[in-house]
This record gives C-alpha cells, sequence and structure tokens, in this order.
C-alpha cells in the first residue's frame, strides 16, 4: 500500500480495499463510535453529532474501486488526521464486519496473522502467506515464524520463566523485582521512555474537588518521589506535575505544585503547609471522599498507591476511605460519569504523537459525555477559554508547527493550573529479555516490537 496526502480540506490515499476498507471509519467515526473525536473533522460530522439517526458521510468518504483509492473530504484543517488513519480504528475491514468482532478475528494485511485466541490465556500468531513487504519502514516483514502471548500469567512466574530460558520478554516486570533485575540481568534489561502519563482525576463536578483550591491542595499534598518507590524506582518513571509527557510536542517543564517552585520545572517535594491552607480556604474540610483504586494482581501497586492517596486525604482533614475495582470493571466504574467518582486512578498513553491527543478527548468541553459510561473525559473538565486555545493551537499546527507548540506549552499549563488531575509520573518502558533473544528493539509507542525479533 502507498499513500500520498495533504494535510488540508482533502486527504486522497491509495489503498488495499477500495469500498470494503472504509466501513471501519465510518461506523467509527459516527457519535456512537469508540473513536469518533478521532473523526470529527469529516464532512458531516457535525451533522452526525447533531442528528445521529440521519447521518451520512457519503460526502465525506469517497471509495473508488477501479482507481483503488479512497478519499477522505474534511471540513476544516486538521493536522493529526494522518495520524488517525494510521489507528486501528481506520484499519481495512470487510464491509458488513460486526461491531462485536473483535481484531483478532479479522483478516491480516501485516506479516502475522491469529493462528488461535483464548482470551485470557494466549494468543498466537503465525506467518501471513498472502503478506507482501511494500515499505521496510513502514511496515516490515517479521523474523519469527511462530509468536506465543501468555496472558494472565503470574509476573514473578513470567520473570523466572525468561531467566531460565523457557521463554523469551516479559514486558512490564513486577515493581518488587525491577532493584533485583537491575542488579543481575543489567544486560538483558531494557528501558526506553513511553509517551504517557499516570495521574489521579479529580472530579470537578463532584464535592469536594468542584472546588479548585480543594484540587491545588491535593496537588501539593501527594509526594511524587513516593510514587516512584511504590512503582519500582527510578528506573520504572519520572515524577511530574504535568499533563504532556516530555516526548510530546509542546512539552516545557513545569510544575506549580512544590516547594520552592523554579524555572527549571522539576517537582522537588511536596507542600503540605500550602496544602493545608488551600483546604481550609475552601471549605471542603471533612467531606467524605472514596478513592478508587484498581486491580488485584500479585505485584500490582494500586492498592498501595489508593491507600498512599487515603492516608494523604486524611491528613488534609477529609474522611477519606479506599475502594479496590477488579481491572476488568474499572473503567466501567471510573469512566461512567453518571457515577459520579470523586478521585481515581487514570492513565493516558498516546494514540499519536500530537499533544491534542492528551488534550481533546481528555480536557475539553465537547469531550465530557453526562450519563455516558464511556467517558474519557473522568475529571469532567470544561473550560471554555482552554478550549479556544485548544482550536487555535489545532489550527495553528497545520501551516505554523513551531507557533502551535508554544501554544500547546501554554494550554499544557492552564490546564494544571486547573488541576483536574493529579499528575504523578510518566512511566518507562521496561522489557526483560532471555539470553537467546536478539535483534532487540524498543518503539517508543508500541513498546517491544515482536515481530522484529531474532531467537536463535
Amino acid at each position: 500500500m502507498a499513500c500520498e496526502a495533504a494535510i488540508d480540506q482533502r486527504v486522497h490515499r491509495h489503498c488495499l480495499a477500495g469500498e470494503q476498507g472504509i466501513h471501519h471509519v465510518r461506523r467509527n467515526a459516527v457519535p456512537a463510535g469508540p473513536a469518533s473525536f478521532f473523526y470529527s473533522s469529516l464532512l458531516g460530522a457535525g451533522q452526525c453529532e447533531r442528528h445521529p439517526r440521519n447521518c451520512s458521510l457519503s460526502r465525506a468518504i469517497v471509495a473508488d474501486d477501479k482507481a483503488n483509492t479512497v478519499t477522505f473530504h474534511l471540513a476544516v484543517p486538521d493536522p493529526e488526521f494522518l495520524y488517525q488513519l494510521a489507528l486501528p480504528f481506520a484499519d481495512a475491514v470487510p464491509a458488513g464486519t460486526s461491531d462485536q468482532a473483535r481484531p483478532a478475528q479479522l483478516p491480516a494485511t501485516g506479516p502475522y496473522m491469529t493462528k488461535s485466541l483464548q482470551p485470557g490465556h494466549s494468543w498466537i500468531l503465525v506467518r501471513n502467506p498472502w503478506f507482501r513487504e511494500w515499505s521496510g519502514q513502514a511496515q516490515p516483514g517479521g523474523y519469527p515464524d511462530r509468536i506465543v502471548l501468555r496472558i494472565g500469567v503470574d509476573p514473578e512466574q513470567a520473570v523466572g520463566a525468561v531467566e531460565r530460558g523457557h521463554g523469551d520478554v516479559v514486558i512490564s516486570p513486577p515493581a518488587s523485582q525491577i532493584h533485583e533485575l537491575t542488579t543481575h540481568f543489567a544486560d538483558r534489561l531494557h528501558i526506553g521512555p513511553l509517551a504517557a502519563t499516570f495521574a489521579m482525576f479529580l472530579n470537578t463536578r463532584v464535592w469536594p474537588f468542584s472546588n479548585l483550591a480543594a484540587r491545588q491542595a491535593v496537588n501539593y499534598a501527594i509526594d511524587r518521589s513516593k510514587m516512584i518507590g511504590l512503582i519500582g524506582g527510578a528506573l520504572a518513571g519520572q515524577p511530574t506535575c504535568q499533563i504532556l509527557p516530555p516526548t510530546m510536542t509542546g512539552y516545557r517543564p513545569y510544575c506549580p505544585y512544590t516547594i520552592n517552585p523554579g524555572p527549571s520545572g522539576a517537582w522537588i517535594a511536596p507542600d503540605m503547609a500550602k496544602a493545608e491552607q488551600l483546604v481550609h480556604a475552601s471549605g471542603t474540610a471533612g467531606a467524605k471522599v472514596t478513592v478508587l483504586a484498581g486491580g488485584w494482581e500479585p505485584g500490582n501497586p494500586s492498592r498501595a498507591v489508593g491507600r498512599y492517596f487515603v492516608s494523604i486525604l486524611d491528613q488534609l482533614g477529609y474522611r477519606a476511605s479506599l475502594r479496590m475495582i477488579p481491572y476488568g470493571i474499572y473503567d466501567r466504574r471510573a469512566f461512567d460519569s453518571s457515577a459520579q467518582a470523586q478521585i481515581g486512578e487514570f492513565s493516558w498513553y498516546q494514540d499519536f504523537p500530537a499533544p491534542a491527543d492528551f488534550t481533546v478527548p481528555l480536557f475539553t468541553c465537547h469531550s465530557f459525555a453526562p450519563h455516558d459510561p464511556n467517558n474519557l473525559n473522568v475529571s469532567e473538565f470544561c473550560n471554555r477559554r482552554i478550549d479556544t486555545e485548544v482550536a487555535r493551537a489545532r489550527q495553528l499546527g497545520a501551516k505554523q508547527p513551531n507557533a502551535a507548540g508554544m501554544l500547546w506549552a501554554q494550554i499544557d499549563r492552564d490546564i494544571v493550573g486547573q488541576a483536574p488531575w493529579v499528575p504523578l509520573y510518566n512511566p518507562n518502558a521496561l522489557v526483560l529479555q532471555s539470553r537467546r533473544v536478539g535483534n532487540f528493539q524498543l518503539h517508543p509507542f508500541w513498546n517491544l516490537l515482536l515481530d522484529q525479533i531474532w531467537v536463535h
């Protein structure tokens, strides 16, 4: 497949599938789709939002089977649209594919295809006999003849299997073993930055965190070095006070929520005195607060993180308690805007390398979905002035990327000032390999490139 495009009102894409390939974009672009915010710049998407029952994207997505092309017409310039076309939401799939179909059940266009999938147990990939390498940079062929992913294995058992050569890689070894691995297997433990931010969200529409001073107080009170210790130490991540990760365009170090904030933007230590002053000024002391945390698996730091937040909230004068929720249902509880969750764990990994991906779906008025179980704007944050800045930054991105980067940095600071999150740390990718693995490659988005591994 070859692609050519212009980032204006029209994107022209040579594809494999013609009419067969556009169904996936159409169904994800309508308001009920899981990624509608990604494709809101399509011509007619606004009409779909206002009147979903009379929705048509026939003018936005035009297939020509004879020419083997698909043309996308945009209502406004969108500098992120090419990134969005590269997401799985825009993969070419057969027309009529069920919305409930698992990705592993769909025809593959890459070098591997699914041989078997046992949810919660294993996923086995084998070579795709129809694959032909069309670009060594965009989609290189793979090396292994078979890839077996074991799912739900106890993390400590997985590490032991790789150490003994019974497995080849462990992605994200448990925090409790990171020190041991760096001591005994330093040449086999790989570390790389991830474009992600881990935080606790604060619901800006539910007491007591509907009060700005209360939200800022929690940000001042948290010991971010404590968080780093709970996830395995300095190799596992770096403390942060802001939304954008260091790998992102527009990132400028910034931390107002620390003792002696300075121009370096570094977090130094918590300021509990300032936090207590803000709680007193907010009039929220004594409020009941339930902290949500996800996961009961061995080695998972969520329980320890939740308990720590409860202890800090108690010190600030709140009546705090912890509610642990299994990971399988945590998102349904935390993302449900009708449930009125007050505070809980939240992490965001980049979908594509643009600051809009950390802002538009998480902190804009438009992204808040009332009474919706799939509300990504978990802090229920809405600030019209910041929305105006976001719209301007996206427009600038099409023609003045440097100016846009400066504006995104200001937007990051503006959101931090409103404190809808308690940003905690930016994680690192940690992967342990066996002795027989070669050609090891870490990718800032895809993590370990499994198909590029050599196994001796």
